[in-house]
């Protein structure tokens, strides 16, 4: 079945929703999670405030069934509890493009900060394809704060999601483990981590090699078998000396 949008000729007002939300969540959230966000998200981007005892009346839900609502999208990390400079509390919607790229401190847009979060858009999109699973906000902010607390490469956390699925573990915590381990190690790039790769193999090709012969199972059996040969051998020159030595006694006598 085809969709199209219908042309308009008189625009009442847009809402903007990120791809990533309908992406991840839609088939996530339940129906009261998925009402309660959008009437949220509405309010709060055309006039940066929300009624909550509106959207209460809106969809007649009492206090307990919306604060349910809520409290998922906090609990999933899209809702961000803070607090004002007055000592106020509120929520943050959080945007989950700027979570997959990271907050950067410099306003101007660079080429830099664009390469980055381009090689960002990567890594992730690699990570969920490996994993077979979308990341979660939680997951996706534990990679961001790994990669911004060691200074690493979005390829290195690639790569380190790459090895952790050959051992059988692609819990994000247990992954950013790797990343850890290296950093240790000095190793902020894929490219460093290839570099002490070949070092290694290089090492091992110099190191001594130890070479065990190996055992033979028949061993005692040969061993056995040849000391009946020699014993055989032995008494049939035995036997032949004496020959020897009784037919000279003979010739002798005669």
């Amino acid at each position: 079945m085809d969709f199209k949008m219908q042309d308009l000729k008189l625009d009442m007002g847009t809402t903007p929703l990120e791809n990533m939300f309908l992406n991840t969540y839609v088939q996530m959230a339940d129906g009261d999670a998925i009402k309660v966000y959008l009437l949220i998200y509405k309010d709060c981007y055309n006039y940066n405030r929300v009624d909550a005892g509106k959207i209460k009346r809106q969809l007649r839900f009492s206090d307990e069934r919306f604060d349910k609502a809520v409290e998922y999208w906090v609990n999933m990390g899209i809702f961000r509890q803070k607090r004002a400079d007055n000592g106020t509390d509120y929520i943050e919607i959080v945007s989950l493009r700027q979570m997959y790229f990271g907050d950067s401190e410099d306003n101007e847009s660079s080429e830099s900060a664009y390469d980055l979060a381009q090689r960002k858009s990567i890594m992730f999109t690699n990570i969920e394809t490996m994993i077979n699973r979308n990341l979660t906000p939680a997951d996706i902010t534990r990679i961001q704060e790994t990669i911004l607390e060691y200074n690493c490469d979005p390829e290195l956390v690639t790569e380190a999601f790459r090895q952790a699925k050959l051992s059988g573990n692609v819990d994000v915590k247990y992954v950013m483990g790797f990343v850890k381990t290296w950093r240790d190690q000095n190793i902020s790039s894929l490219n460093d981590l290839r570099m002490k790769e070949e070092r290694d193999k290089l090492l091992r090709s110099r190191s001594p090699r130890q070479y065990r012969r190996k055992a033979n199972p028949r061993s005692g059996q040969n061993n056995n078998t040849n000391k009946e040969v020699s014993s055989f051998i032995q008494r049939r020159k035995e036997e032949r000396l004496n020959q020897i030595l009784e037919q000279r006694g003979e010739d002798n006598d005669s």
